[in-house]
């Protein structure tokens, strides 16, 4: 299902405790779920974590100038922000701006585009679902052979984009202010495997594709990740705020039965609130009945 059409009951979630394994915006994911009658349950497994040596960022900003760059790719606002911050603390802001104003410039999303805006740069082009995927596509056939494609990513590799973009013979310069770890408090995200896998939790509202591996990650590391594969499979309905972040689900054969669209926080628990029947019957099926 991926839907924003349906005006929900403004009590659509009453009686659901609903997961939330989102860190940045884990208080506004828990107002929204207590707005439709639902209860949070909240149990970060993603810790945002800036680089501590500012060292690599800034050798290859002075390569994204050398080249120069005629491409310039930024799949996050708070990396974007976060390379021009530490690119002005070095005095290489105001060539970084001029290079990058001459480059075709790709925002994977609004909230890239909006940090490129608030610096002057207009981007050429935002993918509609917000996926490196398109962006691999529609720059394909579009950079020589040669072109230096400036890459501010997220807080891991992806190899899905830089391995076509090297392909065509272009120089991919990454460029990562931040990492993503598990919570040095482990304690939130055990609980929420323990509910999960125990029975407890109605829905999971995935905003990132980082938060469900690093669910795994610590189900695993207490001997839990099998019971919370059944669980996600079979018993809790797995919302997505995107196709992006159901890469997570995909990578362990497991499929979202919500993908928001548009994909906004807020258009993902409008259509959760009115996916109420779906929730429940998935809760209530045999193979999550034998789980419980």
């Amino acid at each position: 299902m991926s839907t924003d059409s349906e005006q929900p009951d403004p009590d659509g979630l009453a009686g659901l405790v609903i997961g939330v394994p989102a860190a940045r915006r884990a208080a506004e994911t828990a107002r929204l779920i207590r707005r439709w009658g639902g209860t949070p349950l909240v149990g970060p497994t993603v810790e945002e974590v800036e680089v501590e040596d500012p060292g690599p960022v800034v050798e290859a900003t002075r390569e994204v100038l050398e080249a120069p760059a005629t491409w310039s790719v930024h799949l996050t606002g708070v990396g974007t922000r976060r390379w021009f911050s530490i690119a002005e603390g070095h005095g290489l802001l105001d060539p970084l701006l001029a290079v990058l104003s001459r480059a075709r410039l790709i925002a994977r999303g609004q909230k890239a585009s909006t940090a490129l805006r608030g610096y002057g740069l207009q981007p050429d082009w935002i993918p509609a679902g917000e996926t490196s995927r398109e962006i691999s596509e529609w720059m394909s056939g579009k950079v020589d052979a040669g072109a230096t494609v400036a890459l501010q990513r997220h807080g891991e590799p992806v190899p899905g984009l830089t391995g076509p973009l090297e392909a065509t013979g272009a120089r991919v310069v990454e460029l990562a202010t931040y990492r993503w770890e598990i919570p040095r408090d482990r304690g939130p995200a055990e609980q929420l495997v323990g509910e999960i896998a125990g029975g407890r939790v109605h829905a999971l509202v995935i905003t990132s594709a980082p938060q469900v591996r690093n669910l795994f990650r610590v189900a695993e590391n207490l001997g839990s990740a099998p019971k919370l594969h059944n669980a996600l499979e079979s018993r809790v309905f797995l919302a997505s705020v995107g196709t992006v972040a159901s890469t997570s689900l995909e990578e362990r054969g497991i499929s979202a039965d919500l993908v928001a669209q548009p994909a906004r926080l807020g258009a993902l628990l409008r259509s959760l609130a009115a996916a109420r029947e779906q929730i429940l019957d998935k809760s209530r099926s045999p193979s999550g009945a034998a789980g419980r």
